[in-house]
């Protein structure tokens, strides 16, 4: 499973745990760790903050739009 394909299920599971359907980067990395993901925390900060990030900044800002930066470290499901 590619790191994107375990955000999404892992972002999925945080979106109904909470009312507002946020979550943060620690809580995506947390539970893919809990998951035993063999992806590294810098790779899957990197894509949620970046790459997954409808919102962001940067050359590969947005490459996917699964999510959006709702607040201070806070992001949603698109």
């Amino acid at each position: 499973m590619t790191c994107r394909e375990e955000i999404l299920v892992v972002a999925r599971i945080l979106s109904r745990q909470h009312a507002d359907n946020t979550f943060s980067i620690q809580d995506i990395v947390a539970a893919m760790r809990a998951r035993g993901t063999t992806h590294l925390d810098t790779t899957i900060r990197r894509h949620v903050s970046t790459q997954m990030c409808v919102n962001a900044a940067g050359p590969e800002a947005g490459k996917y739009k699964d999510l959006e930066r709702v607040s201070r470290g806070r992001f949603r499901l698109l």
